[in-house]
């Protein structure tokens, strides 16, 4: 499992440093805030409720089915 888990945090870390190292630059201290038009929260959250509804759903199950495949055997099983 030792060895997953460093995998894990070598491909997280590295992961989140190429997203830091491509947001960054652009939000630097001169950069104007983000503004979003009024009417957008209106769209997503009103309009769309069930689109968001099925996309947090099979965010979720995507999510359930990989801590399913990496799980560990009950007892160290290989199954031999």
């Amino acid at each position: 499992m030792r060895a997953k888990a460093a995998f894990g945090a070598v491909v997280s870390g590295t992961l989140l440093v190429v997203l830091a190292l491509s947001v960054l630059p652009t939000l630097g201290p001169g950069a104007p805030s983000p503004v979003s038009p009024p009417w957008i929260g209106e769209v997503l959250w009103r309009q769309r409720t069930l689109d968001l509804a099925v996309q947090a759903f099979i965010l979720l199950a995507g999510v359930f089915a990989i801590v399913l495949l990496l799980r560990e055997e009950p007892g160290g099983a290989r199954g031999d």
